[in-house]
């Protein structure tokens, strides 16, 4: 490999080093001010040269600042790759809210339910009962009654206490 391949190799490297870091700290700036900016940038710089070395960097700030144009497009893209990031975790949220409060809705429906249930008059075996359908307390076993008669233990469980379905 020559020079001027391996120059274009570091120089790509130290690039895309460059964008992930300007992405890692613009995310956690959130809305940057000039201050959070230039202390970003000048973090961004400092890794920079303990890794590639202070003469490359500047080497490359000099080539980025004569192509400042692409350098714009590229910030802005990531700055829409964070949106668009931002945007699809807020959206889980929203999701992750509606779905707790569905569940918050069926677990009070199931309470009130469960509570109408136990306010239902308690019917015994051996009651005699009109027709319906009775269903036992324990096991949830239906019993259908054709005509009136007394109602007979659980035959799944055994059970004797009953509630009209």
């Amino acid at each position: 490999m020559n020079k001027s391949q391996g120059k274009k190799k570091s120089s790509r490297s130290m690039q895309e080093d460059f964008f992930i870091l300007l992405e890692a700290g613009l995310r956690t700036a959130g809305r940057v001010t000039k201050r959070e900016f230039d202390r970003v940038t000048d973090n961004i710089q400092t890794r920079l040269e303990q890794k590639y070395g202070k003469e490359k960097v500047e080497d490359y700030t000099r080539r980025a600042k004569a192509n400042w144009e692409e350098m714009a497009q590229r910030v802005r893209n990531t700055s829409e790759r964070i949106e668009v990031t931002d945007s699809f975790r807020k959206g889980k949220e929203i999701g992750v809210q509606v779905l707790e409060g569905l569940a918050s809705a069926l677990k009070k429906a199931a309470e009130n339910l469960e509570a109408s249930l136990s306010d239902r008059v308690t019917f015994h075996a051996g009651q005699m009962l009109d027709k319906g359908v009775y269903v036992c307390i324990d096991c949830k076993k239906i019993q259908e009654l054709k005509r009136r008669r007394k109602l007979s233990a659980c035959p799944e469980c055994g059970a004797t206490e009953f509630r009209q379905a």
